[in-house]
Formats: structure tokens, sequence, C-alpha cells
């Protein structure tokens, strides 16, 4: 009884200290963005611009550039990556079928389902779960590259895609700030190349203030929703993202055979929201914006709920 007890403590200590340290300071700022925007109706092309030509590509070079993990882990993390993220993404081009969505809101449906907040509530949830462990961070720290490379590459593909060809897509693509910082970031990582300081350290300001600029941006485009729409598509798309894709993880991983802090730690990132650059693409090539906002808003509240599960049966499940 006691032991029963002590368990139920330790699991509601992680539920209290998951909702109070990451999912309540998201929202906060979401709902700062959504009262800004109603009081002074920003210009939400503005926040679009900002986003992929200031803030997103000084993030991109900085955790490209910190990235730290040896050459087999990251060939194993990758690939487990690679397949859960293959799986998803298919499994939202039979969903779109089957719905019978619209090459638009298909792209839109599925960067919301296939992009993961493995950043912001990634990182946290990590360094909390694992008791600051450099193993487990290592891991996270891949998957977010990983992120990082296939928001920029795919995500933008996909958006771009719904009213532009490929060859226009990638032309645009090479031309984009993100992109440069994205190979100038690997090149300073690969030969250990030092940053000037007078340079690193508005680099570093800027990528910090990424965080609560993109949460305000969505909180704007929610608050600029007139009407509630495609309720079934978000909740779907949020069922795909916290229960579907742990499922398959969970069954990947058991294929794959691992366990420990790596089986735990790749669990625990495939159960992240919707990533909210999902919605900063959506915005920047007004790809269904509203809908890609509330993907953003209601996963990441219900994960408070899914990645708490996640979390604490990651460690009954995958045991050192």
């Amino acid at each position: 009884m006691r032991l029963g007890q002590l368990k139920a403590k330790v699991l509601t200590t992680v539920i209290l200290a998951i909702i109070e340290q990451i999912i309540l300071p998201i929202v906060l700022i979401i709902w700062v963005g959504f009262i800004l925007h109603r009081k002074f109706e920003f210009h939400m092309n503005t926040f679009s611009k900002l986003l992929f030509n200031f803030y997103i590509p000084a993030l991109t070079f900085v955790k490209i550039y910190e990235a730290k993990a040896s050459p087999d882990l990251i060939i194993i993390v990758l690939g487990f990556i690679v397949l859960q993220f293959i799986s998803m993404y298919a499994l939202t081009l039979i969903v779109s079928k089957v719905c019978r969505y619209d090459s638009g809101f298909r792209a839109a449906f599925s960067n919301s389902v296939v992009l993961t907040n493995n950043g912001n509530v990634g990182i946290p949830v990590n360094d909390l779960a694992f008791h600051h462990n450099p193993f487990a961070m290592s891991i996270q720290m891949v998957v977010l590259l990983f992120e990082i490379m296939v928001t920029f590459t795919f995500g933008v593909a996909n958006a771009k895609a719904a009213w532009l060809g490929i060859r226009s897509v990638l032309m645009q693509f090479f031309s984009m700030p993100i992109f440069h910082c994205l190979i100038l970031g690997m090149i300073f990582n690969a030969f250990q190349l030092k940053v000037p300081e007078f340079i690193w350290i508005p680099l570093t300001s800027v990528s910090n203030g990424m965080l609560s600029f993109a949460l305000v941006s969505i909180g704007a485009q929610i608050a600029s929703v007139k009407n509630i729409k495609n309720t079934s598509a978000v909740l779907l798309s949020s069922a795909l993202r916290l229960v579907v894709s742990p499922l398959l993880a969970f069954c990947l991983i058991s294929m794959l055979g691992f366990q420990g802090i790596l089986a735990q730690a790749l669990w625990i990132a495939s159960a992240m929201p919707t990533s909210r650059n999902s919605a900063a693409l959506a915005l920047e090539y007004n790809n269904e914006p509203e809908f890609a906002a509330q993907a953003v808003l209601v996963s990441t509240l219900l994960s408070s709920a899914t990645l708490t599960l996640v979390v604490y049966l990651s460690g009954v499940l995958f045991q050192f």
C-alpha cells in the first residue's frame, strides 16, 4: 500500500510539474498574444516576415552549431526518427484522402501532425524527466536537429506545394535565410569554428527570444479567427499527434529492441504536441492559418494529459 501511495505521489508531482513548468507558460504567452491582437490588431504578415527572416534563422544556426552527439548515436536516433516520420506522413495522406481534404488543407493537416514541438516543449520535458541526464539530452538534441531540418525543408515544401510547383518551391527555399543558416551551422559545427563574441551574443539573444515571439504570433492568429471551424479536423490532428504517434513509436521501439534511456527518450519525443512552426508556415504561405493555429493550441493543451502519461509509462515499460 505504501509503495502504491509513493508511486501515486510521484506521478502527481510529475503531472503538476509538467503543467506548471511547461504547459501553462506556453498557454500564457499565447493568451497574451490573443489579448494584444484584439486590442491593437497586429499586421500578421509582419509577424511572419520577422519569424522567417530574423528569429528562425538565428535559432536554426544556434541549435545546429551547439548540437553535440556521437556518430553512432546520431545514426541510431535519425534512423528511428525517419521511420517514424515516413509512417506518420503516410498516415496523414490516407486520412486526408478518406476525409476528402483539398490539396491546401491536406498540406496544412500533414504539417500539423508530422511537425513536432521537440524544442520548446521537448527540451524542458526531457530535462525534467531525466533529471539533467546528458545522454538523454544528447538524444533530444539529435531529435531537435532533425525537426529543424525537416521543418524548413519538407515543411516549407509541403506548405508551398499547395499552390506552387516543386521546382519553384526548391528555388525559393534555397534563397531563404533559414537555408543559409542551416548550412553555416553545419559547417561551423563540423569544423568546430568559433563564432566571434560580438556576433554570438546577439545571435543567442535573438534565438532565445524566438519562443515568446512565435507564441505571441500564434495567439494573434487565433484572435484573428472570425469563426471557429474545422473542429473535427483539429481534434483528428491532435489525436494522430498525441495518441497514434506514441503508439506507433512504441511498436517501432519494441521491434528495434531499444531499452533504457534511449527507448524512453525516443518514446517521449514521439508524444510532443504540434510544432508552433506549422502555424508559422501556414501564416507565411497563407495556407489554412486559422486551422494551423487552432491545431497548435489544442494539441498543446491536450498534451498536458497525454504527455504526462507517456513520461510516466516510459519508466515502467522501458526499464534500465
